[in-house]
């Protein structure tokens, strides 16, 4: 039995029939050449004395327990539709009792696949409870003939209907939802209508797909139209929507910020919970893949719903390349050049290194300037830029003191500039910096010279 209640099921043999038929479909399609990109701390924080256990990482389940219940979403046209709502709960289960210890939450809207239910995916549904998210996943356009432009649009009402209970002081949301950080994600079809319903709604801050569908409209064409941070999650054993199909052509066609982290090993239904005849496989294990998907879902939203700084190295700095199983190529519409930079001073001085910031993103931005890792007093003259419109750059000056008497004879500055629109994404630099000994100079004396004549008396 579903853990949650009454949720609709499909036979089994539809299922099967359903990825049998995807299976055919991705086989007819011309596969064009790509290439994988190449290879390229973290629990939340909860506020002190909240005697809640502290995570070991964004992979595990966060501070909070994850409770659920079905709920009626109404469209503009007044028809309806149920959806499942995942909340962070003083324990875990249906109709469990509310936390709101932490509100108001981000929320974030669930698309299920082709076929299926939330059923499928509600392990991942509850992790983003638990780190402090309300969750709605529809349970409309289960059937044979889904229209993907209307099931995109339920994507969007179900945030509507968290706006909606929020503005009721008669509702247990009443001012629990922050309505200003919402995010969009979903897994094959679901994916696809994910990035149609975030093309199509300003309120969407961030989106993450998962194995995204080809849909009708095209969730290609959508890509073009997203300026707002996009994570396109695939396994590159898909065999049901293979990725140089899918992801890596709505990864092309889209703009940055943008991520396409592939699961090495990772597969279709690898996403999901459970598996059934029909399905694909993969040479990663499914806890594995799930621990991953947990792992990017709850680092990108924490980062741009939540906007927890100390996530960005994980999702933009040097940590994203940690995962062996993840090759991650990235986009951040940043341009911070040179790369890395080396210089020497004397022990006592002060060196500048001068940067060129580049906006190649989409949308006029500007820049914060930060820098870390360092032990040597380290500055920006200017730390915030101004207004670039798309293609404009602005140069930069870091100082670099160095102590007269350091610890150590080089020290290294990993150097950021985060976006002013979005608030999370970073582009980053190195700079290392080799102290040089004094110059010792020999020191002459003026040389004194006494007269051997005799001095006659009375001479002066």
């Amino acid at each position: 039995m579903p853990r949650f209640g009454p949720v609709k099921r499909r036979k089994l043999m539809l299922v099967v029939l359903s990825l049998l038929l995807a299976v055919l479909l991705s086989s007819l399609s011309a596969t064009p050449a790509w290439t994988a990109p190449n290879p390229p701390h973290t629990a939340r924080e909860t506020a002190a004395g909240s005697g809640r256990p502290q995570p070991t990482g964004l992979s595990d389940p966060g501070p909070y327990q994850a409770g659920w219940q079905e709920v009626t979403v109404t469209r503009p046209n007044s028809t309806t539709f149920d959806a499942w709502l995942f909340y962070p709960a003083l324990s875990n289960g249906q109709n469990a009792p509310y936390d709101g210890s932490g509100a108001p939450y981000p929320a974030i809207s669930f698309g299920h696949g082709f076929l299926l239910d939330p059923l499928h995916y509600q392990s991942t549904l509850e992790h983003l409870a638990t780190w402090g998210y309300f969750v709605m996943a529809t349970e409309s356009y289960t059937g044979w003939s889904p229209n993907h432009q209307l099931y995109a649009n339920d994507l969007r009402y179900c945030l509507t209907h968290l706006e909606t209970e929020n503005a009721d002081n008669g509702s247990w949301l009443y001012q629990q939802v922050d309505t200003g950080h919402f995010g969009m994600t979903g897994h094959s079809m679901g994916g696809g209508a994910s990035i149609l319903a975030t093309a199509a709604d300003p309120r969407v801050k961030a989106l993450v797909a998962l194995a995204a569908a080809e849909l009708s409209p095209s969730a290609i064409a959508a890509m073009a139209t997203i300026t707002v941070p996009v994570c396109l999650a695939s396994g590159d054993e898909d065999g049901i929507l293979p990725v140089e199909n899918n992801t890596a052509l709505m990864y092309a066609n889209g703009n940055p910020p943008r991520q396409f982290p592939l699961i090495l090993g990772g597969w279709h239904c690898g996403f999901m919970d459970f598996d059934f005849n029909g399905c694909d496989s993969g040479s990663l294990p499914r806890s594995t893949q799930l621990a991953i998907t947990r792992r990017l879902l709850t680092a990108y939203f924490h980062l741009y719903l939540q906007g927890d700084q100390t996530i960005w190295r994980q999702v933009w700095g040097p940590e994203k390349d940690a995962d062996p199983l993840v090759l991650t190529e990235v986009d951040s519409g940043i341009g911070l050049d040179p790369e890395t930079q080396t210089g020497e001073a004397v022990m006592g001085t002060v060196i500048s290194y001068t940067l060129t910031l580049t906006n190649v993103g989409p949308l006029a931005n500007s820049y914060a300037l930060f820098t870390e890792d360092n032990a040597w007093f380290t500055t920006f003259p200017v730390s915030q830029t101004t207004t670039l419109n798309p293609g404009e750059s602005q140069d930069l000056l870091v100082e670099v003191h160095v102590p007269a008497a350091p610890a150590s004879g080089e020290d290294m500055a990993l150097v950021s500039a985060r976006s002013d629109l979005d608030g999370g994404t970073r582009q980053y630099i190195t700079m290392t910096t080799h102290a040089l000994e004094p110059t010792s100079f020999p020191v002459y004396l003026p040389l004194v010279l006494r007269s051997s004549r005799t001095v006659a008396s009375g001479e002066p």
